[in-house]
């Protein structure tokens, strides 16, 4: 669940036509900001959680003013760049992140309606899920609202989209901002499910891991960065045997996805689904009632 939030938020960041490689970099900073402050200043959790998620967004939305004005490759290598001076900074910075130690004795998450931690693999999940529910449903609004439309046209073209009005750039700034929202948010579930984080966490590697995931699933619709974490996410326990080859594996995964189905699972699945919202729409409706033909019709059809 953690992955398909962290999946979500890069779609967020795709439906503008950006392909960031920095995406566990601001997952980072959710995880290290939401574990010092209740490691060592004692916050709740919840408090942990939101700050997490607003500074990874401050972040995204300071640098991207910057490295937004790069488009293609130039962008991506930028992207790169910074997810490897994030991940040396949660290395070499031992008074933020504890180094290559990493923080320990994070707590499991507490709420307030709640007498007890969530300590349980299972109440975790529900939190999880409910987060995960919720970002769905902004999304999802999100995408559907006057701002999404121009998301969308800021993709398709730039220049087409300047010329009716909008601003590319505040557009693309802000979209890598909500996505990097949810990277954050991401990172703060993934520092207190695990109640431990170190630096070989948050590599490159999982930047594209959650890209992987946007493109086996699809990035037209909102099930597809879902559908993709639940398909790349246990491939690490099935190739468990092949490490040495797994980068190799993901690689020629990505090449086959990019080749023969570019939209990705989802637009397999699409046809079933309008097959069956058409088959819903049908349920409950009376069946059609034939007119009676005039007699005098009958006859002339003789």
């Amino acid at each position: 669940l953690i992955n398909a939030l962290m999946a979500l938020g890069l779609n967020v960041i795709l439906k503008t036509g950006q392909i960031s490689l920095a995406h566990a970099g601001f997952m980072a900073i959710g995880a290290y900001t939401s574990a010092q402050l209740t490691v060592k200043l004692g916050l709740p959790f919840l408090a942990g959680f939101l700050l997490g998620g607003l500074l990874a967004s401050l972040a995204a939305f300071v640098v991207g003013r910057v490295i937004l004005r790069l488009k293609g490759v130039y962008f991506l290598l930028f992207t790169f760049a910074l997810s490897e001076f994030l991940f040396l900074l949660s290395k070499n910075a031992p008074a933020l992140t504890g180094g290559n130690t990493g923080v320990v004795g994070i707590k499991p998450p507490t709420l307030p309606f709640l007498a007890e931690p969530l300590r349980s693999k299972a109440a975790f999940y529900y939190l999880a899920l409910v987060v995960l529910a919720l970002a769905v449903a902004f999304v999802a609004a999100l995408y559907r609202s006057p701002f999404g439309r121009a998301m969308n046209a800021v993709r398709e073209s730039e220049l087409l989209a300047a010329a009716t009005g909008y601003n590319p750039m505040r557009i693309k700034v802000i979209a890598f901002s909500i996505g990097c929202l949810l990277a954050g948010f991401g990172g703060s579930l993934f520092a207190h499910f695990l109640l431990y984080i170190a630096p070989f966490s948050f590599t490159f590697w999982e930047s594209v891991n959650f890209l992987l995931m946007n493109i086996v699933g699809g990035t037209s619709s909102l099930a597809g960065p879902i559908i993709g974490a639940m398909i790349i996410t246990p491939l690490p326990e099935f190739l468990r045997a092949y490490v040495v080859w797994q980068q190799v594996l993901y690689g020629l995964v990505l090449m086959v996805f990019m080749r023969f189905l570019p939209d990705g699972v989802t637009s397999l699945l699409a046809p079933r689904y309008r097959a069956l919202a058409s088959w819903l729409g049908r349920l409950g409706r009376p069946a059609p009632v034939e007119e009676p033909v005039p007699a005098r019709a009958q006859g002339r059809d003789r």
